[in-house]
């Protein structure tokens, strides 16, 4: 009798342990779920001087807002976006540079409650084309510039809406394998945006095309994947054709603890989550982006946008005295 009420002492022990640890772990999922909630809200201004050898004198001080991987989904609504822009604004910019993915993934639809796929298609064009137009009131003395990113590609495939007529609601020039040249007190400035490295139908010859190595040049690409073979092109005449490349796609990782990440937007691994780097000397930046691409959720990295402010670089200047590091480190 008493070795029976011991074992079932016992068992009754074991079934409060598990209740004790399954609501332990329940409690610290929900704690995690919370932080990457709270870090997913944060959005740092990354602000860093440029400093690039061809860059012509009348473009020192120069104030370039950039922004990759905005994502509009209902997790990160337009009216939150359209509030950001508001304060970015007030920056003064003169440039406005988008890296691409204006919307998010299929995952959006389950929020919505939108089951058909030509009404989940309405719906994110509908959410891109109202992002653009609101675009067309924010002021910069230089012009508005954007490239298109994976999800926009099979946006525009999908739903048989171009990018390009969204992009001019808002008085900006969308650059699909192609250059624009803006001009400051009669000098240049060179801008070439690449098409998406997977989705789109890039020409690779195209970029370094008519361009001398002494044109000052700063690319436009979603994904940093295309930089190796677009740094391996010569340009007119001889010599290394860009300047400086603006990326994101990689969110930094999203979810990371460390330098080592738990969640790669990429199907390929990639050499860099973030930040300022060197290659082939090409001054390339890689964004953490602005959103994911379906839950705004982070962990270890937080969203970022850019106030780049370009400045001349003299060639007697080293240039590991003047290049910036990135803030964060990486």
């Amino acid at each position: 009798m008493a070795g029976r009420k011991k074992r079932k002492d016992k068992k009754a022990a074991r079934r409060s342990a598990g209740r004790v640890l399954a609501a332990l772990l329940l409690t610290a999922a929900a704690l995690l779920l919370a932080a990457m909630t709270i870090w997913g809200g944060f959005v740092t201004l990354e602000c860093t001087d440029l400093p690039l050898r061809d860059l012509p004198s009348a473009f020192d001080g120069v104030r370039i807002v950039y922004i990759s991987d905005i994502h509009l989904t209902t997790f990160n609504s337009l009216s939150k976006v359209k509030s950001l822009f508001r304060r970015l604004e007030k920056l003064k910019p003169d440039l406005l540079l988008l890296g691409g993915d204006y919307t998010g993934n299929d995952l959006v639809r389950l929020a919505a409650n939108i089951g058909d796929d030509s009404a989940y298609d309405a719906a994110m064009i509908d959410l891109r084309d109202l992002f653009f137009l609101s675009l067309s009131e924010f002021d910069t003395s230089l012009g508005k510039f954007a490239v298109a990113g994976d999800m926009d590609n099979l946006l525009e495939r999908s739903a048989g809406t171009a990018l390009e007529d969204a992009a001019a609601l808002g008085g900006v020039t969308l650059l699909r394998d192609k250059a624009a040249r803006v001009v400051k007190d009669g000098q240049t400035l060179t801008l070439v945006g690449v098409d998406d490295w997977r989705t789109g139908l890039q020409d690779a010859r195209t970029p370094a095309a008519g361009l001398a190595a002494d044109d000052c040049v700063i690319v436009l690409s979603h994904t940093p994947e295309a930089l190796p073979q677009l740094n391996g092109q010569i340009a007119l005449g001889g010599g290394l054709w860009m300047d400086a490349a603006l990326t994101g796609h990689t969110l930094g990782g999203q979810i990371r603890l460390g330098d080592r990440e738990l969640f790669n937007p990429l199907s390929s691994d990639e050499r860099y989550l973030s930040g300022w780097h060197m290659e082939n000397s090409t001054k390339t930046l890689i964004s953490t982006g602005l959103s994911g691409a379906t839950f705004t959720f982070r962990l270890g990295c937080t969203a970022q946008v850019h106030l780049i402010t370009l400045r001349t670089q003299s060639a007697a200047e080293t240039p590991a005295l003047t290049w910036p590091t990135a803030p964060n480190g990486d």
